[in-house]
C-alpha cells in the first residue's frame, strides 16, 4: 500500500464513525511527553523494548516481524476480547480481522491468510466454532499468544512509567491477567485514533512498512549516529542482521532510502561515516511520543471499562 492509498484508508476509517473524540477519557499529550526532562531516558528504553520483537528465532520475529504482522496479532487478541457472542457484527472471523487490519494499511488480505495459518498451526491461534453458527469459526488466541501480549503490553508501558512513576503504570507492567482482557477489549475504541497517529507520521511510515527497517534505524539511532562528530560506518551495522533476520544487502538498501529522504547523511572519505539527521531525529521523536499517547489512552479505556478512575498526575 502507498502512502497516500494508506492516508486514504485512515480518513475513511474515520469516516465510518467509531468512538467520538469527545467520549474518550483524558489522556497525556505529545507536547507534554515531549517536554518531559526524562524524555530521552523514555525513549532509549522505547527502542531496547520493541527490539526484542523483532529480534531473529523469538516469536514473532521467526514468522516475520514486519509491522503488518505485529499489528494483526495486536488486533486479533482484541477482536476476540471485544466480542459479543450474540452480536455476530462483533465476532473475531478471519474476514474481520482483515478487514480491521487493512484500515490500519499495512498488510495485504492474502497477507493476512497466511500469517493466520502459521499461527494455527504453530499454536498460537484457535479456529473455535461459534455454537450460534457452525459454519463459522472465530479466531480464538491461546494462552502462548496471550502470553506475547502481556510482554508487549508492558513494553509499550515501561517507558510511560519511567516518565510518571507516580501514580506509575503498574497493572500492565504486572502483566495482569484481567487488565489485560479489559485493555484488549477496550482498545477497539481507540483504534480511529491509533490510525489517525500513525498515518500522522508519514516521515516514518515508510520504514514501518519495510521488514526492520525502522528497528534498524532505531538502533543505528542508539549507536550515537545523530552525532555529527560519531564514526559509525556500514560495516558496524552488520551484527544487526543476524540480529534481525535480515541480510547486509537489506541494511543497505534501508540506508540508501534513508539518505534519499533526508534522514541520513554519508560523509568523510568515500562518504565512509553515516550520521543521522536532524529531521530525523525530529519525526523519530515525534512518532515515539505520539506512540506513548496512544498507550496511554488505551490505559485508561481499560481502567474505565474495570470500573477504576484513572489518576491523573504530571
Amino acid at each position: 500500500m502507498t502512502v497516500s492509498e494508506g492516508r486514504h484508508a485512515a480518513a475513511g476509517s474515520l469516516r465510518l464513525g467509531g468512538t467520538p473524540p469527545e467520549a474518550l477519557p483524558a489522556h497525556r499529550s505529545v507536547e507534554e511527553i515531549l517536554a518531559h526532562p526524562d524524555f530521552p531516558a523514555a525513549r532509549a528504553l522505547f527502542v531496547a523494548e520493541h527490539a526484542r520483537v523483532y529480534e531473529a528465532g523469538t516469536f514473532p520475529a521467526q514468522l516475520g516481524a514486519d509491522v503488518g504482522r505485529v499489528t494483526a496479532l495486536a488486533i486479533l487478541v482484541c477482536l476476540y476480547a471485544a466480542h459479543d457472542p450474540a452480536d455476530r457484527a462483533t465476532w473475531p472471523t478471519l474476514n474481520r480481522l482483515k478487514d480491521t487490519v487493512a484500515r490500519f494499511g499495512f498488510a495485504s488480505p492474502r497477507l493476512i491468510d497466511d500469517f493466520v495459518a502459521r499461527l494455527v498451526q504453530t499454536g498460537y491461534v484457535e479456529m473455535e466454532r461459534q455454537p450460534e453458527d457452525s459454519r463459522v469459526r472465530l479466531l480464538k488466541p491461546t494462552e502462548r499468544l496471550l502470553d506475547w501480549d502481556r510482554a508487549w503490553m508492558a513494553a509499550h508501558y515501561a517507558p510511560l512509567d519511567l516518565l510518571y512513576p507516580e501514580p506509575g503504570y503498574g497493572p500492565p507492567l504486572r502483566r495482569d491477567p484481567a487488565f489485560q482482557a479489559a485493555h484488549a477489549g477496550a482498545a477497539p475504541a481507540a483504534f480511529d485514533a491509533i490510525i489517525a497517529m500513525t498515518w500522522s507520521n508519514l516521515e516514518i511510515v515508510f520504514f514501518l512498512s519495510a521488514t526492520s527497517a525502522l528497528i534498524i534505524l532505531l538502533s543505528l539511532f542508539e549507536m550515537g549516529a545523530t552525532d555529527p562528530e560519531a564514526r559509525i560506518r556500514e560495516a558496524d551495522l552488520a551484527p544487526l542482521a543476524p540480529r534481525f533476520g535480515v541480510s547486509r544487502t537489506h541494511i543497505r538498501n534501508i540506508l540508501s532510502v534513508a539518505q534519499e529522504r533526508g534522514f541520513v547523511v554519508r560523509s568523510g572519505p568515500r562518504n565512509a561515516f553515516i550520521t543521522l539527521t536532524p529531521r530525523w531525529s525530529a519525526a523519530f521523536d515525534r512518532f515515539i511520543a505520539d506512540s506513548l499517547v496512544q498507550s496511554d489512552l488505551t490505559y485508561r479505556l481499560a481502567l474505565r471499562a474495570m470500573g477504576i478512575a484513572a489518576p491523573y498526575r504530571s
